[in-house]
C-alpha cells in the first residue's frame, strides 16, 4: 500500500483538488504495492473455489476471472462523491457440469461447509431464498406452505462473497427449465485498469457443458459485494 499511496502523492502534490487523469490512475493501479494485493487476491479467491472441486457430483468446467479499477467522481445529479480515488476489485466465477441429482449435489456442497447461507428476507415460518432449505423446498414443492409460488432458489453467503445458481425446473406455467447464465464473454470494463480471462484459454460453452451434463452450476465469488475491495487509495485530504 506504501508504494500506492506514494503514486497519490506524486499525482496530487501541493494539496491540489483537481483529480487524477487517467493515466495517473492507471500508474497506481499498476505499482508493486498494488501488484502484490491484486496477486494476494487472486490466490485467496482461487483457493476458495478450488474447494468446490471436491464436491461429489461437480465436474469442473471452466474459470472466468473479471478485474478492474474504477476512479473517482465529484458526484453529480444520479450519484454521490466517491470517497476513494481509485477503488480495485476482483470476482471470479467457476462453472461445473452437474451429475445426477443437482439436490443431492447441493446438500453435499453445505456439508462441506465451505461457507455459511445468508438468509435473504424475513419470513417467519418461511424457509428464505438464498439458504439450502429454500433451494430443497423450491425443487420438492416449487410453492411455499400457504400455496404462494417460491422466488427463485440460489445460495448466497455475504461471508467473502460467495453466490451460487444452478439450472432449476420451472414453476407452473413457466415455459421451461430456468438454465444459470452464460458467463461466457469477457469485455473490458474501465479505460484505468481491467483484466478478464478464462482458464482453460479456450473453455467449454455454457451450453456443451448442459449437453454433456444435463446441467449446470456455476460459483461466484465477489468479496466488493460485501464492500471489500482489494485495494482502495483515498483522496488527499484538502488543505
Amino acid at each position: 500500500m506504501l508504494a500506492v499511496a506514494g503514486a497519490v502523492m506524486v499525482a496530487l502534490t501541493g494539496g491540489c483538488s483537481t483529480l487524477p487523469g487517467t493515466d495517473e490512475l492507471r500508474a497506481m493501479a499498476t505499482t508493486d504495492g498494488a501488484r502484490l494485493k491484486r496477486d494476494a487476491e487472486e490466490a485467496r479467491i482461487r483457493a476458495l473455489l478450488e474447494r468446490f472441486d471436491e464436491v461429489e457430483g461437480l465436474r469442473y468446467g471452466f474459470t472466468m476471472l473479471k478485474e478492474e479499477c474504477t476512479g473517482p467522481s465529484d458526484g453529480g445529479l444520479k450519484e454521490q462523491a466517491t470517497v476513494h480515488l481509485m477503488t480495485c476489485s476482483m470476482s471470479m466465477s467457476r462453472v461445473f457440469g452437474v451429475e445426477g441429482d443437482v439436490t443431492d449435489v447441493l446438500r453435499r456442497i453445505d456439508d462441506a461447509a465451505i461457507t455459511r447461507w445468508i438468509p435473504n428476507g424475513n419470513a417467519p415460518g418461511y424457509p428464505l431464498a438464498g439458504t439450502l432449505e429454500h433451494a430443497l423446498q423450491y425443487h420438492r414443492l416449487g410453492v411455499f406452505p400457504d400455496g404462494r409460488l417460491m422466488t427463485n432458489p440460489y445460495l448466497n453467503s455475504d461471508i467473502g462473497g460467495v453466490s451460487i445458481v444452478w439450472d432449476y425446473p420451472p414453476l407452473p406455467g413457466d415455459p421451461g427449465l430456468v438454465q444459470a447464465m452464460d458467463t461466457s464473454t469477457c469485455l473490458p470494463t474501465s479505460p484505468i485498469y481491467s483484466r478478464c480471462l478464462f482458464h482453460p484459454a479456450q473453455p467449454d460453452t455454457v451450453s456443451a457443458l448442459r449437453a454433456r451434463y444435463g446441467a449446470v452450476l456455476a460459483v461466484t465469488v465477489k468479496p466488493d459485494r460485501t464492500g471489500a475491495p482489494y485495494l482502495t487509495v483515498p483522496r488527499p485530504k484538502a488543505r
